[in-house]
């Protein structure tokens, strides 16, 4: 197979960019990487690895979260560190509630990560599965706030295990507790920097991707697809007309 990208920057990275300012590198982008197997699985698919070509450095603290009353907590994503830091900031109940939220966690992801996150669906039926019963009696499909709240009390640890609904555009009050997955990734499997700053991920991606065959064409602003029936058949750029079997797009909605 033979794979292009059209790129409208000038360099990799989409919204994960970078900016030269002043004699600094800037990331433009994301501020926080998790679960990085993810990205090992992708520079596995070119016949790479991730070591090879960049370095990660575990963050710990994952972060710190800062309250409006002046209260600081470190957030670590070592269990008994955590348990530790909790007590410490809200008292022992509230350190034995973030024990078994911790648990909580790790059961929904092991249900939605093998079966919803880590699949394609060609159709809705195709949810139709024993998990969605499990992820159902987890209470996936309750509030955010509200189940987080069932494990820890104190509203600013309430805050720490639901902010992440943010990530993905819908606040705590209405999203869904099967977003919590989110805050497992954070909160239990860690939070990673790569050395160089987070342009260094797509960089190396898009070297290890160009070594395998990949032809990158950058500074190429795509004005539209050409169709026969069903099938896209070219991508037109405002330099040049590529065809092409299939596409991938990744374009901010609506297309």
């Amino acid at each position: 197979r033979r794979v292009t990208v059209v790129e409208r920057d000038t360099l990799p990275g989409g919204r994960a960019g970078l900016r030269a300012e002043g004699g600094y590198r800037i990331d433009t982008g994301p501020t926080v990487l998790t679960m990085p197997d993810l990205v090992e699985d992708a520079f596995a698919a070119v016949g790479d690895t991730m070591a090879d070509r960049l370095e990660l450095i575990q963050l710990d603290p994952a972060y710190r979260a800062r309250f409006a009353d002046g209260s600081q907590l470190d957030v670590h994503t070592d269990g008994a560190a955590m348990e530790a830091a909790v007590e410490e900031f809200a008292g022992a109940r509230q350190a034995v509630g973030y024990r078994r939220l911790r648990k909580w966690l790790e059961r929904l992801y092991q249900v939605q990560m093998r079966r919803f996150i880590d699949a394609n669906f060609d159709s809705p039926f195709q949810l139709l599965h024993p998990d969605l019963a499990r992820l159902a009696a987890l209470g996936g499909f309750g509030r955010l706030d509200a189940r987080v709240g069932r494990f820890v009390s104190d509203e600013r640890l309430r805050r720490v295990f639901s902010f992440q609904a943010l990530y993905a555009g819908v606040p705590p009050a209405r999203a869904l507790a099967a977003y919590a997955v989110i805050a497992y990734m954070d909160t239990v499997a860690g939070v990673y920097f790569p050395r160089g700053g987070m342009h260094a991920l797509p960089t190396a991606m898009a070297d290890a991707a160009a070594e395998a065959g990949g032809d990158f064409r950058y500074g190429q602003t795509v004005t539209r697809l050409e169709r026969s029936g069903d099938r896209v058949t070219a991508v037109v750029t405002d330099r040049e007309r590529i065809p092409c079997d299939a596409v991938v797009l990744t374009p901010d909605l609506p297309v």
